[in-house]
């Protein structure tokens, strides 16, 4: 009865969770299973991938599990605050200027290259020649980034044991910049920008334009090992002619230095969540270029990357990789589980419980054990304690062999405690004839 009791009771928590597993499917399959997620963002690539209205509208054609929610927030700082603080689900952030310290890559939205943009047949070859010289620093439209491609290069100069002071520099516009060249105000332009059309071409363009030549661009053969020194900067190689133009640049790969914008997740989000973002970014990534170019700078982060400061979500690791669960999985995961550890606490449950109800199983060791005791003690007994001895034996045997018996004893067992009661009573009349 027991053990039925207990198989029900697993049988009824069995379908009970497949009925909860079943609600969860279905309504995850449904339109009314959405995920509202408020993203962070600053004022960088304003227009490009971060329309999420635009996106919301593409997103919306999919019938994705999620919806995208704009914070706008005055620079990158803010928007990985906003993540620290639990106001934010997602943000967009770059790599160098704060990365925030629960957030976790779901995607790369764009990699920015630094490049040194001079005039064609310029003196200056490498950024070491900088030294004593005037640079042009291209405007992002930003000041908070503004500031940080200056740090980059300082960084670059004390890598080179050149002092920051010894390089003048001048924000300019991309508008500025072919006049800033041809009146010799500046040896070159200092830009951050994507590979392909953004800023970089703009400012070629533009110094094209302004000198009747396709200028140089210049970038760090050193820039793996400066990389190292610097958090959130990476190592990247630009393709030739990967800015294009009637003469297009650069003439040979190039190397240099980059820096990514990110979307990140709070490491909080459910993996499954996560990768319902990554995968509806990427299935519309093809539709979001109608909509801006910048969609194709939209990548994979590089899950086996050992940068510390980047990781990845591994819920977006799980899409890239093709493991990704969804709630329905997870779920599943759960049933799963929860069938082995009910089996386990219902077989124990039972086992518990009969062995509780269940009598121990009679063979009369105890009743021998005390009738050996008897038969020591009446060696030094006194007749009244030989005449409790004798009730005992009586009792012994009336509890084993009478009808009241709980547990009655085989044969075996029954011709054992016949012998020793008998000795027993022997040792007790061997004492009283001591005795009188």
């Amino acid at each position: 009865m027991i053990r039925n009791i207990a198989s029900n009771l697993i049988l009824v928590t069995l379908l009970c969770v497949l009925a909860i597993g079943g609600v969860a499917t279905l309504w995850w399959n449904s339109s009314l299973a959405v995920w509202p997620l408020n993203v962070a963002t600053g004022p960088a690539l304003e227009g490009g991938v971060l329309g999420l209205s635009a996106i919301n509208q593409v997103f919306a054609e999919e019938e994705p599990h999620v919806r995208l929610h704009r914070i706008q927030n005055d620079n990158m700082a803010m928007s990985a605050k906003a993540l620290e603080n639990g106001t934010a689900d997602l943000a967009v952030v770059r790599s160098d200027i704060l990365m925030p310290k629960n957030g976790l890559t779901v995607a790369i939205l764009r990699r920015d290259s630094l490049v040194l943009i001079v005039p064609a047949h310029s003196h200056i070859t490498s950024l070491q020649n900088l030294a004593g010289k005037k640079i042009g620093i291209l405007k992002s439209g930003a000041e908070e980034e503004d500031r940080q491609l200056e740090h980059l290069l300082d960084a670059i100069l004390n890598y080179y044991n050149i002092s920051p002071g010894r390089v003048g520099r001048e924000l300019l516009s991309f508008e500025e910049t072919g006049e800033a060249v041809t009146q010799k105000r500046v040896v070159g332009i200092l830009a951050l920008g994507p590979v392909g059309p953004g800023l970089i071409s703009k400012v070629i363009a533009s110094i094209t334009h302004a000198t009747k030549s396709p200028p140089e661009l210049i970038g760090d053969k050193q820039a793996a090992a400066i990389a190292k020194q610097l958090t959130g900067v990476e190592s990247n190689d630009i393709e030739a002619g990967a800015f294009g133009g009637a003469s297009p640049r650069p003439e040979e790969d190039l190397t240099t230095l980059a820096v990514t914008y990110r979307l990140v997740a709070k490491y909080s989000l459910p993996d499954f969540v996560v990768g319902e973002v990554a995968r509806i970014l990427f299935l519309a990534k093809a539709r979001l270029i109608s909509v801006t170019p910048i969609a194709m700078q939209i990548e994979e982060p590089d899950s086996d990357d050992k940068n510390e400061a980047l990781p990845v979500h591994p819920g977006a690791a799980a899409f890239f990789s093709g493991e990704q669960t969804s709630l329905v999985d997870s779920a599943t995961n759960i049933l799963y589980l929860t069938s082995i550890v009910l089996g386990v606490f219902g077989s124990g449950f039972a086992w518990l419980l009969g062995s509780r109800k269940k009598p121990i199983k009679n063979n009369g060791r105890l009743e021998i054990d005390r009738l050996i005791g008897i038969m020591r003690e009446a060696r030094n007994a006194n007749p009244e304690e030989l005449d409790k001895f004798e009730d005992e034996i009586d009792t012994i045997v009336a509890r084993s062999l009478g009808p009241d018996a709980e547990t009655p004893l085989d044969a075996d067992q029954l011709k054992i405690l016949s012998i020793v009661v008998h000795q027993a009573r022997q040792a007790l009349n061997r004492k009283r004839k001591i005795i009188n």
